[in-house]
């Protein structure tokens, strides 16, 4: 799937270093999930600890290693981790040192989000002159 979206051929290791350097100062365009998803099949076991997965793209693209000490794109990370399907924490072997659980890359359960977004939804209230809308912000609508 990763293959045919970065046109990925066949015999190149599918990881970090299959997409193209970005200019120089910039961010890599492929979205947050996908970076992830390289960053985990490059690894020795294709699993990767949340820090372990910050290692890799401070190690391979400038722009998250003149970043490090910056919380937004790591939080970033973390939301995506949380959010797609994709993403599933396996625990830590209980023989291997170090905390944090391990992050791996799961099609099973397809693509897309695991929640679906939240959205202001009309409720109605009862006021002393009749039945108005409000939406979730207490803003009446027609």
């Amino acid at each position: 799937m990763l293959r045919q979206l970065l046109n990925i051929p066949p015999h190149v290791p599918l990881n970090l270093h299959a997409i193209p350097d970005p200019p120089p100062g910039e961010k890599p365009k492929q979205p947050y999930p996908v970076l992830v998803q390289l960053a985990i099949y490059g690894s020795r076991n294709k699993r990767l600890t949340l820090q372990e997965i910050y290692a890799a793209l401070e190690e391979r693209f400038d722009w998250f290693k003149e970043r490090s000490n910056e919380m937004q794109w790591k939080n970033s990370i973390r939301h995506n981790l949380s959010l797609n399907k994709v993403f599933r924490q396996v625990p830590r072997p209980i023989t291997e040192p170090g905390k944090g659980k391990y992050w791996i890359v799961d099609l099973s359960e397809g693509t897309g989000n695991k929640r679906e977004r939240k959205r202001n939804r009309k409720k109605k209230t009862q006021s002393s002159t009749g039945d108005a809308e409000q939406d979730s912000s207490g803003e009446e609508s027609e």
